[in-house]
């Protein structure tokens, strides 16, 4: 009977310490863990708002960082832990061309937008997170673009934003070329 009572202590303490790992390891705060962002000091804000080709009515609007570096935009979102609704990040060229983007060591799938010159949306390319064991680099979207926005996936057909729409950078008070 005590062998039986033992046993049983041990299995509930057991399956008690599984539950508290579990509830920590979804959520990390409650062990007073704090899910380290990127420095983003060094990179430029703004708010891009995406508007219909048509009626010129507003879609969308997102704040984001800007990546115009070589060293930002290889960077870019990885080893980031999630991005916000709302978020996301702008990556300014100097002219337009072919690029192609991948999905290097990414937590999270994203909407990868395809901005020409003239600031019309060319592509919305949809790509997922990387899998287990997957370093991302396979996962490659391409499409000609001056500028390329990166959001949460799904996020630009939530909004109804189809190719042709067009961008409207503010940075930080000062509208972007790709608003003439």
């Amino acid at each position: 009977m005590d062998r039986r009572r033992v046993l049983s202590g041990l299995f509930a303490l057991t399956a008690f310490g599984l539950a508290v790992l579990v509830l920590l390891s979804t959520f990390p705060s409650l062990m007073g863990l704090v899910i380290m962002e990127p420095d983003w000091s060094d990179y430029g804000n703004a708010t891009v708002d995406i508007n219909d080709q048509e009626t010129n009515r507003t879609l969308a609007t997102a704040d984001v960082k800007i990546a115009e570096s070589y060293e930002e935009q290889y960077t870019g979102l990885s080893d980031t832990p999630t991005l916000r609704n709302g978020t996301g990040m702008l990556f300014v060229y100097d002219q337009e061309e072919r690029r192609t983007f991948v999905m290097r060591e990414m937590n999270y799938p994203l909407d990868i937008v395809f901005i020409g010159a003239d600031g019309r949306i060319n592509r919305v390319a949809q790509a997922p997170a990387p899998g287990p064991n997957e370093d991302g680099n396979d996962i490659q979207r391409s499409g000609s673009a001056k500028w390329i926005l990166e959001v949460p996936r799904g996020w630009m057909a939530a909004r109804n934003v189809t190719e042709g729409d067009r961008i409207v950078v503010d940075r930080e008070g000062n509208e972007s070329a790709a608003n003439r």
